[in-house]
């Protein structure tokens, strides 16, 4: 059963740099930080309440995730769900006809890792992990959400139950932007499926010239939105002004992605308690 979001995966140039960034100035603790000779990768996991955010760099030239970076950029790479019996969940997908990456684990940072294809999941590279037994267990809250770009939010939604398990729980309507959000909750983050409400709404033209994919950004409430966009423009982090969220009653301050190694991170603040995710 996948009852997690594990961890968002980003690919960097820098693996320090990164590091300096993530856990110095937004204030991230490192989980684990390892060179996976195997991958030719190094991998940091850095905890995001019960999620954490993976750090990725390329050791040598001839992995995916070099030839990942050399042609995207850094940006997100991945999501990463929890499962409790990874060989359970792989035979059951692949008996579905789910187009796979991996057909029997392989041991990650995570744990037991496998991944799917992206044209499995309508672009989104999708990871499951098994992590090993006696694992630390945080239960703050982490990301409070993150997108994902789809042309049709129903077909979008019966994918995300028939291949992960994970339903929508909230349809939201975004008049002036012409989108139509599915929010699915897994542990106390969702995942906005997000698509166009109309043919000619700016968001469909947005979604033509992006295709489908999870967004490359990342979003965490914060209680004091002014405080905390102070502190971090005191440590030099150049930040958006605050401005009126999507989402209803939110308003968010967003490092935008060139300032925070691909993925902008947005700090959102709920006039109200954050929309359903307890279903």
């Amino acid at each position: 059963m996948i009852d997690l979001l594990h961890h968002v995966g980003i690919v960097v140039n820098d693996a320090d740099r990164a590091l300096s960034f993530y856990r110095d100035v937004v204030g991230l603790p490192v989980v684990a930080d390892s060179v996976l000779d195997d991958q030719g990768v190094r991998a940091i996991l850095l905890a995001v309440g019960e999620n954490e955010l993976e750090i990725l760099s390329p050791t040598r030239s001839d992995t995916g995730v070099a030839r990942f970076l050399e042609s995207r950029g850094e940006t997100l790479h991945h999501l990463c769900f929890r499962t409790d019996d990874i060989a359970r969940e792989i035979a059951r997908l692949d008996e579905a006809g789910v187009e796979l990456v991996d057909r029997e684990p392989r041991e990650g940072l995570a744990g037991r890792v496998a991944f799917l294809h992206p044209r499995a999941m309508r672009g989104v590279l999708v990871e499951l992990a098994e992590p090993p037994p006696g694992g630390e267990e945080r239960d703050q809250k982490g990301f409070d959400h993150l997108s994902v770009r789809t042309r049709d939010l129903d077909e979008a939604a019966l994918l995300w139950r028939e291949v992960l398990g994970l339903g929508v729980a909230r349809r939201v309507e975004v008049e002036e932007a012409g989108m139509v959000v599915g929010q699915v909750p897994v542990g106390r983050c969702r995942i906005d499926l997000v698509a166009p409400s109309r043919p000619d709404a700016p968001y469909a033209l947005e979604l033509e010239r992006l295709g489908e994919g999870a967004e490359p950004r990342v979003a965490l409430e914060v209680e004091d939105l002014a405080g905390e966009a102070a502190r971090l423009r005191a440590a030099g982090v150049a930040l958006d002004d605050a401005a009126q969220a999507a989402t209803p009653g939110a308003r968010v301050a967003a490092i935008p992605a060139e300032r925070a190694f691909g993925v902008a991170v947005e700090l959102t603040a709920y006039d109200r308690p954050g929309p359903g995710t307890e279903g």
